[in-house]
């Protein structure tokens, strides 16, 4: 009798250690529209997480929605990692594409030229690679090609994590863009401006709306992307800096967009990278 009480308390305890995530729920019930996707080879990706700077609370979110993003498609294989010794040449071989998850200050963590090279090389060569959020706080002054590579650095946040701003896009029959229903929209993230960015160099495919936003950054035309595309030697580099907030990665329209920009930089999607005119303020 009495060993039939404590199986069930245990029972009873192990139902409540085992209580769903809620945050998981929140990205499951948001996955609940992605279809699987269809591929021939699943792109094996290797996903940095590693803080060398600011370390942003939503890291563990993005690295639940990056896993519950590759369990419900099928699109691709993750690796998560928060070591730099698992960037070395050989390691590299193993993988189509890298995922940076807000990891800021990278140029604090990849000390070696040897480290950098082997990084940058992957890409060059004709690998994906996928920056969120924090991923563009890092390069210069003291590692500028990798600033050269994602596409700008971070240089400060006037439209900070709790405002709602407006955007456009930019680029609305991109592949990547499929997800959003308006040329326009209004959402809550912390939206960066940037140093060593220039427009020429990448597709910006979402930008802030700064003249409706209420507030000014650095940028003379106010031209501040939020979403881009663009080529690093024979690879191809996608960058959003959507992903501050923890709400951002249970966002449908934005994980669909997450999907397509990953898919995108291991040529599992096609869109073109080239740069496009800033448009017209309204």
């Amino acid at each position: 009798m009495f060993r039939n009480i404590t199986i069930l308390l245990c029972f009873g305890l192990t139902c409540l250690s085992a209580s769903p995530d809620p945050e998981l729920k929140k990205i499951e019930k948001a996955l609940q529209t992605v279809p699987p996707v269809k591929s021939q080879k699943v792109p094996q990706i290797l996903v940095y997480s590693k803080a060398s700077g600011f370390a942003h609370k939503s890291i563990p979110t993005g690295v639940k929605a990056l896993r519950a993003l590759a369990q419900k498609t099928g699109a691709f294989n993750p690796t998560f990692s928060q070591s730099v010794e698992d960037f070395s040449v050989e390691n590299l071989k193993e993988f189509d594409g890298l995922i940076f998850n807000n990891c800021t200050r990278v140029e604090k963590a990849f000390v070696t030229q040897k480290q950098r090279s082997a990084l940058l090389n992957f890409i060059r060569k004709g690998n994906g690679f996928v920056g969120f959020h924090g991923a563009s706080d890092a390069g210069m002054p003291k590692w500028q090609e990798y600033t050269n590579m994602i596409g700008g650095c971070f240089d400060g946040h006037p439209w900070n994590a709790g405002g709602t701003w407006p955007f456009r896009v930019e680029d609305p029959g991109h592949a990547l863009c499929k997800s959003f229903s308006a040329k326009t929209f209004r959402f809550s993230d912390e939206i960066y401006q940037y140093k060593g960015y220039d427009r020429k160099n990448l597709r910006v495919l979402i930008s802030l709306d700064a003249n409706k936003s209420g507030k000014s950054g650095k940028s003379p035309t106010q031209d501040y992307p939020v979403s881009w595309v663009k080529s690093y030697g024979k690879g191809r580099v996608f960058y959003s800096n959507f992903g501050h907030n923890k709400a951002t990665w249970w966002t449908p329209f934005l994980l669909e967009h997450f999907l397509a920009g990953i898919r995108w930089s291991v040529g599992e999607l096609d869109g073109l990278y080239d740069s496009l005119p800033q448009p017209p303020r309204l």
